[in-house]
């Protein structure tokens, strides 16, 4: 056998790709040796090379060349190791290559050179350019390969980086086999993203699996697999999403996954000893949506466990909420799912934040705190605090919820002859009208073969006959008198606003029963939160409104979450269970005072409902917060009372 190091190799692969002479100077550059050490190599090298016809040429000032016929670069060189006594020398195919060369570069962020890939895989400078021209293949237009003095690197946004990845991961897959199952794919992508994310990712699949509706595509289940493993091998690294777009969370069903989403990236993060970022709790969320993954319990003894709960649950918020959700099996399983793990979870501490907070309590503040107050029995039962966070997780199902059962208002947009046109009109009363509203765009000659019996009203720039339904009638380019108009016929005709109506009406005597003049503190010297909630307790507890532990029960709240309302008013509460008579006590404060760290309120809603009155808070904080939140210079207005029942008098509309 011949016995030769992996060095020499790699100097007749470098010598064979060289036309002309070089001097022994520019393979010693090449391979960070002397030249001393390039004349000892070939010295040695030269026996060799003779029982393949191949000789070392060397002429003065030129320098060295290899001259004789040579079959083939690769084969030559494959040859040569094959005979060698070189126990680690590898032979690397094509994907091979592809494999170590994608991972260096869209996964650990590595700037590469041909010449080091030349050698460490010892193969050719050209067949590596032939490697790195394959994997620009999968790239589009937010991510590309530059190569400069320095080397090859990667550019191009976050999420442009993972679409590449996740396309070389199919193509991967694809080189090897087709339609196999999620274990067979795992073992695929080992060497792409490593053993160890690529078992902790498989491990969350298959926790998520024994939860999933049975429905669920499996090509689906890859199609999320890969793409949790893109995300993790990124973020691994600190390479987190930055760019991912914003979405709103008024009538999106998404949300009904996020709390799944958060617990897939904790169990996944937590085993690797990283941190997922908020943008890819959210992105996590959306990949459940689009990949049409509905959790749902299918171990019916932990099921029927929580069964009564939950649907205690659900029958409190729809009296309270004055809306029949306890046929929503979709918020049933939801439910189950979440509450359990959750359970689990507080009473191992292990905290986890909703970055959504904020944006549900600004959204559906009057939802969450009934929600808070359905929640008391279920805490005591299973001896569990809440923290606003996941309070907000349990808001966002029922939000959606509430959503699927309300009924959509639809609207049919009619014009002379096509679409043109109508766009031209939606594209200004979406501005105007709320969101959830279907339109239908129509053509005036397809009128006659429409079904109109679900619209509420129509939106014509032509004349209509014969028509028994209410139209407003527009010009094709939409003037401001024309969304006046249609405006009136949305309050008019809209069945979810004539539901919003009907749902929003507020007893005359509701306020004048809970708000009372004695318990109403204007303009207020106090500095400190702690100051102005003992001025208010006090006199409840003094007049047997509330009971020795409420104040601790406020307090405790305080200390799971953020109980302010807008950036100026708070709405702090405490248990139900240690109200005797419902009773709202209101204070001004003369300066802003600091309520936590992001707020500074000036108005403090002190909430104390007996368990008796669950079922109408809902109007009740409803209607106030639509008076804080629609009342224009509602602050200043605030400011500027005298006396206690002038507030009163604000809160009942009469002022």
């Amino acid at each position: 056998m011949l016995d030769i190091s992996k060095r020499q190799a790699k100097l007749i692969e470098l010598m064979s790709e060289r036309e002309e002479y070089l001097p022994a100077k520019y393979y010693a550059d090449c391979l960070k040796v002397s030249e001393r050490t390039i004349f000892n190599d070939i010295a040695k090298l030269e026996g060799l090379l003779t029982t393949y016809h191949i000789v070392i040429d060397k002429k003065p000032n030129l320098g060295i060349k290899l001259c004789g016929e040579i079959i083939s670069l690769d084969h030559l060189i494959q040859d040569v190791f094959k005979k060698t006594k070189i126990k680690d020398s590898t032979y690397y195919t094509p994907l091979d290559r592809q494999i170590l060369i994608v991972k260096s570069l869209l996964i650990e962020n590595k700037t590469v050179t041909y010449q080091s890939l030349s050698l460490d895989f010892y193969i050719s400078t050209t067949s590596i350019i032939k490697d790195i021209h394959r994997i620009r293949t999968f790239m589009d237009n937010d991510v590309k390969l530059v190569s400069d003095v320095k080397g090859t690197r990667v550019y191009g946004t976050e999420s442009g980086i993972q679409r590449a990845l996740k396309r070389f991961a199919y193509y991967l897959i694809e080189q090897v086999m087709h339609n196999y199952s999620l274990s067979s794919y795992s073992k695929i992508l080992d060497p792409l993203f490593g053993k160890d994310i690529v078992k902790v990712v498989y491990q969350s699949m298959q926790e998520l699996i024994s939860a999933l509706d049975c429905n669920v595509s499996e090509q689906y289940l890859k199609s999320l697999f890969i793409s949790l493993l893109v995300l993790t091998a990124r973020s691994y690294r600190g390479n987190h999403l930055n760019d991912s777009p914003k979405i709103q969370i008024e009538g999106i069903e998404y949300l009904t996954n996020y709390p799944l989403a958060i617990q897939i990236c904790h169990s996944i993060s937590s085993n690797l000893c990283f941190t997922f970022s908020d943008l890819e709790h959210r992105y996590v969320s959306n990949q459940l949506f689009a990949h049409r993954i509905e959790a749902k319990v299918n171990n019916k003894y932990f099921e029927s466990l929580f069964s009564s709960d939950i649907q205690s649950i659900i029958s409190d918020a729809s009296e309270a909420l004055e809306i029949d959700l306890t046929t929503d099996d979709k918020l049933y399983d939801s439910l189950i799912y979440h509450m359990f793990p959750m359970i689990y979870r507080i009473k191992s501490d292990i905290d986890i934040v909703n970055p959504l907070l904020n944006e549900i309590k600004n959204n559906y503040g009057v939802l969450f705190r009934v929600i808070c107050y359905i929640l008391e029995d279920f805490e005591k039962k299973y001896g569990i605090k809440l923290t606003d966070d996941d309070i907000g997780f349990i808001t966002i199902h029922f939000r959606v919820a509430i959503e699927r059962k309300a009924q959509i208002s639809k609207i049919l947009v009619v014009c002379q002859t096509g679409l043109v046109t109508s766009d031209l009109i939606l594209n200004r009363i979406k501005k105007l009208l709320p969101a959830n509203l279907q339109f239908k765009l129509i053509a005036k000659p397809h009128l006659k073969d429409e079904d109109i019996s679900s619209v509420d009203f129509i939106i014509s720039s032509v004349q209509l006959d014969n028509i028994d339904m209410p139209i407003v009638y527009v010009s094709p380019l939409v003037s401001d008198a024309d969304l006046m108009k249609i405006y009136s016929y949305y309050l008019k005709y809209s069945a979810s606003s004539v539901k919003k109506k009907d749902v929003d009406k507020l007893e005359p005597d509701i306020i004048l029963r809970n708000l009372n003049s004695r318990y109403v503190f204007l303009n207020e010297k106090v500095k400190t939160k702690q100051a102005c909630l003992e001025k208010m307790i006090h006199l409840l507890e003094k007049d047997g409104i509330v009971q020795k532990n409420f104040k601790a029960s406020v307090y405790e709240r305080e200390e799971l979450g953020n109980t302010s309302v807008q950036k100026w008013v708070a709405a702090p509460h405490g248990l139900q269970s240690y109200v005797n008579e419902t009773k709202i006590a209101i204070m001004t404060t003369e300066e802003p005072i600091k309520w936590n760290n992001e707020s500074n309120v000036s108005l403090i809603i002190l909430l104390a409902v007996a368990e008796r009155d669950i079922v109408h808070i809902r109007k009740l904080l409803g209607h106030i917060y639509r008076i804080i939140l629609n009342t224009e210079n509602i602050e200043r207005s605030i400011k500027s009372l005298k006396q206690p029942n002038d507030l009163i008098n604000l809160f009942s509309g009469k002022f």
